[in-house]
């Protein structure tokens, strides 16, 4: 027998094997699918590729599969071709994953190669992209030549997305937007996608414009650069203090440091162009987010100060360890020549003396080069007329049947307890309790970080039963929820309040909505009618009675009101008065 023959016989027998191979793991794997014309010709395929085991598919194999079916069949047909080839794939990956081999072989992970997201691991995942697996955003090439890195962050978003977007319009927005972004990453040469500065997050909405054509698209696709910076600083494996971007989600901050209602996501160091000032502000930061005991929103208003402090050094080109006393003062009474009030300006000096004095006791300078005292300015406490006028507030009573249900309820804890919005928003079911026939609220104060107890009355007390009866919160919940079930945002409140009172036409549609003038409005009432200025600064959780006189408005009021009660007693009179000077003279 000739020598080709001979090599043509053996190597067809060796194709016949594999095909009976390929038919016997079919048949173990994907039954379903066995036996089919187009599960033939899909075996007959992986053959003449030299394909052995069900185990060597994956989507490169798919695309040399597609290109060589399309010539051969009708274009209405392909998807039924390539759909069974999927799903051979995909009854393998099922089987095989209820094994620990088989996790091991198949479970879904960075590679350094293409990925599909039709063939992921998890079955959840592979039924959510059934009818979208054609998308280029199932395709992901981490064969790429780029940062491996950054490659790794990518697959890290990617998983995120898969996993906590269900199959809806946003998770396709994400998808889409990522892809973009990676694409983006490996044209920039960007190797850490922590270390993104402003600059290059400009430049990827250039690079949209160029890629998508509605501004709307664009505007949702370039959401995905705060996406990616998110997951992956809050799901490193080690805290990223370099990152120029920290996401607060990251700290194990106690409860009573933040604010649930108004609650700080992000400090974004990338302002700081400088390197070495950025890194002290990041060294300055890690104290007062680890060790210090303020509120948050106190320590981010410090951080603020801080920051565009030193956007003032980075003008001059130098580090804020060389920075002397001239440029601080220049800085200052600039700041004073400014439109600040004095209380502001102090709390600026102060910041940035205590940055200073941080840089001092870690011995990056030798001593603070200036003294804070020389600058702060006298406060001269004013008062501000702030109670909401008696026909405004029934106005909005009257039509309060016309509000959303959460805003009625939350609009009488400001209207009857004179609460701060943000203890409003996050009160918890255990809130309310009855006593010998007296009504008291539980309340959280998030500015004095602790807890009063005042009377409220019945009324609300009995409307706060049935709003919590039939919205089924626990003693732990929030009563007033965003979508999460966490705690109502107050700028959410305040937007909804305002659209509302514009909308039923409060005051002609004329009335501003502000939530803090109804404390002015209980302190001011409470005074009017003898309660003490002590009883008042106890209702209202104040620590200092100074503070509670800045509440009470109207006081001219009360004091000609006494005084026209003194002049109506007999003998009072100022005629009275006057005649009694006479007599004694």
């Amino acid at each position: 027998m000739p020598a080709f023959l001979q090599s043509f016989i053996e190597a067809e027998e060796e194709r016949s094997r594999r095909i009976e191979q390929l038919r016997k793991e079919v048949r173990e794997y994907a039954e379903e699918e066995a036996g089919s014309s187009i599960t033939e010709q899909i075996l007959l395929f992986l053959a003449d590729e030299m394909v052995e085991r069900l185990s060597e598919i994956d989507y490169e194999l798919r695309k040399k599969f597609e290109s060589y079916i399309t010539p051969l069949i009708k274009q209405k047909y392909l998807y039924r071709y390539t759909g069974t080839f999927d799903r051979i794939r995909q009854s393998y990956i099922r089987v095989r994953m209820k094994t620990p081999a088989g996790q091991r072989e198949c479970e879904w992970k960075y590679k350094n190669e293409i990925l599909f997201v039709p063939y992921h691991s998890e079955q959840t995942i592979v039924k959510s992209v059934e009818t979208v697996r054609c998308r280029s955003n199932m395709v992901w090439n981490f064969k790429a030549a780029a940062s491996e890195k950054m490659k790794r962050q990518i697959f890290t978003v990617l998983e995120y997305i898969l996993e906590h977007y269900e199959v809806s319009q946003l998770r396709e927005y994400k998808l889409t937007g990522l892809q973009f972004f990676y694409e983006f990453c490996i044209r920039e040469q960007i190797t850490d996608i922590h270390l993104m500065e402003l600059k290059q997050e400009t430049l990827f909405q250039s690079y949209l414009e160029q890629k998508v054509e509605k501004e709307q698209r664009r505007k949702r696709l370039r959401t995905i650069v705060e996406t990616a910076r998110k997951v992956i600083f809050v799901q490193a494996d080690e805290i990223r203090w370099d990152a120029a971007v920290w996401y607060l989600d990251r700290f194990h901050i106690a409860k009573e440091r933040r604010n649930q209602s108004d609650s700080i996501e992000r400090i974004s160091f990338q302002e700081v162009l400088y390197p070495k000032n950025r890194w002290l502000l990041q060294e300055y930061m890690k104290y007062e987010i680890g060790i210090g005991e303020l509120a948050l929103s106190t320590v981010y208003e410090r951080f603020r100060t801080i920051r565009n402090f030193l956007q003032e050094i980075d003008e001059h080109q130098i580090d804020v360890t060389e920075c002397d006393a001239g440029l601080i003062d220049t800085y200052l009474k600039n700041l004073q020549n400014g439109s600040m009030g004095a209380k502001t300006f102090n709390t600026n000096v102060t910041a940035i003396q205590f940055f200073m004095k941080f840089l001092e006791v870690k011995g990056y300078i030798k001593k603070v080069p200036f003294y804070a005292s020389y600058y702060w300015e006298k406060e001269i406490p004013v008062h501000h007329n702030r109670s909401v006028e008696e026909d405004v507030y029934m106005e909005i009573i009257q039509n309060l049947s016309q509000f959303p249900e959460h805003l009625r309820m939350m609009f009488l804890h400001l209207w009857c307890v004179g609460l701060r919005v943000s203890e409003v928003c996050t009160l918890k079911g255990d809130a309310y309790d009855i006593q010998n026939g007296d009504c008291w609220i539980k309340v959280y104060q998030v500015k004095m970080k602790n807890y009063k107890r005042v009377p409220i009355p019945i009324t609300l007390y009995r409307l706060m039963q049935v709003y919590l009866k039939k919205h089924q919160r626990g003693k732990e919940a929030y009563i007033f929820q965003n979508r999460k079930g966490g705690a109502f945002s107050k700028s959410t409140f305040m937007g909804q309040m305002k659209k509302y009172c514009s909308q039923i036409g409060i005051q002609n549609g004329e009335y501003i909505f502000k939530s803090h003038d109804y404390r002015h409005t209980v302190a001011t009432n409470f005074y009017e009618h003898g309660v003490s200025i002590q009883s008042i600064r106890d209702y209202l959780g104040h620590t200092f009675e100074e503070m509670t006189m800045q509440y009470i408005d109207y006081m001219p009021r009360k004091i000609a009101k006494q005084n026209d009660t003194y002049f109506e007693k007999e003998g009072n009179s100022l005629l009275a008065c006057m005649q009694k000077g006479e007599q004694n003279e």
